[in-house]
C-alpha cells in the first residue's frame, strides 16, 4: 500500500507520520502543501473524505495570531475556509495522510494503523 502525506518538512508531527509509514513498509510518499500543482482540488477531495473540520486547522498558530474581525470572515463559512486554505495552507491540518480512499489529518498513530495496514 502506498500512503500520500503532505504537509511542512520541518513539523515534528509529519516527521512523525512519515517515519511511522516508512516504518511500517507503507512506502510513503511524501509532498510539501506548497508543491501540490493545484492544492485547491486536494483540499476539496480531502474535504470530500474527511469533513471541512478535520482539514481546517482552527487551533493554528497563523490563525490566533490574526486580527478577531479576519478570523471571524475566515471561519464564518466553509467556502472561506476553503479558500484561506488555499492561500495559507499553515491553515491546514496537518499531516494529511490518504491511501486514496481515507483521509486522515493528524497523526495519531492508532487510527493510521486501522486506516493504513
Amino acid at each position: 500500500m502506498t500512503v500520500h502525506i503532505y504537509g511542512y518538512p520541518g513539523c515534528t508531527t509529519v516527521k512523525k507520520a512519515r517515519e511511522w509509514a516508512e516504518a511500517e513498509g507503507l512506502d510513503p510518499h511524501y509532498a510539501h502543501f506548497s508543491k501540490l500543482p493545484d492544492l485547491k482540488a486536494s483540499l476539496a477531495e480531502w474535504i470530500e473524505k474527511a469533513g471541512i473540520d478535520s482539514v481546517f486547522n482552527d487551533r493554528a498558530q497563523t490563525l490566533k495570531k490574526m486580527p478577531e474581525s479576519e478570523q471571524q470572515a475566515i471561519t464564518a463559512s466553509d467556502d472561506a475556509k476553503i479558500a484561506a486554505m488555499a492561500a495559507d495552507p499553515r491553515l491546514i491540518k496537518r499531516p494529511v495522510g490518504t491511501d486514496g480512499k481515507t483521509v486522515l489529518t493528524g497523526f495519531k498513530q492508532p487510527e493510521w494503523e486501522a486506516a493504513f495496514r
